[in-house]
C-alpha cells in the first residue's frame, strides 16, 4: 500500500498516481491496493463485480463517501448485497470512471474522508 495519495489520473486500462500506474484499484484510508482479480473471477467468472467483501473493505475507516468508478462504459456492477451494505453505512456514488476520478480528486482536495474503487476498462 502507498500512503498519502493526493491526486489520481485515469485512462483506459490504467490509473496513475504519484508516479505509479496500476489497473483497477481500491483506495482505502488514503492508501492504494490493486483489486484481487483472481478471487473475483473464480467466484463470479468475471472481475466486473463489486461484492460484499470488497464493500466491507471500502467501509474501513468510516468514510463519509464511497466512490465507485464503474468503468468507461459502465460495465462494473455491485452485487445487491454490496450495494445495500454501502448505502446503509455511507454515501455511495457510482459514476463512470472519468467522473469518479474527478470526484475523488475533488474530495481529497477538500480533505474529506473518502474511499473508492476505480475500474479502468469497460
Amino acid at each position: 500500500m502507498r500512503e498519502k495519495i493526493t491526486k489520481f489520473n485515469a485512462s483506459w486500462g490504467k490509473i496513475s498516481f504519484d508516479g505509479s500506474e496500476l489497473k483497477d484499484i481500491i483506495f482505502v484510508e488514503g492508501r492504494v491496493v490493486q483489486r484481487n482479480y483472481a478471487v473475483l473471477e473464480k467466484k463470479y467468472g468475471t472481475s466486473h463485480i463489486v461484492d460484499v467483501e470488497e464493500a466491507h473493505l471500502l467501509l474501513r475507516g468510516a468514510p463519509w463517501e464511497v466512490i465507485i468508478g464503474n468503468g468507461f462504459d459502465g460495465l462494473l456492477k455491485l452485487t445487491p448485497e454490496a450495494e445495500v451494505l454501502l448505502k446503509q453505512k455511507t454515501a455511495l456514488l457510482v459514476l463512470p470512471t472519468g467522473e469518479a476520478v474527478n470526484r475523488l480528486n475533488e474530495t481529497l482536495r477538500r480533505g474529506e474522508k473518502v474511499n473508492a474503487l476505480i475500474h479502468v476498462t469497460c
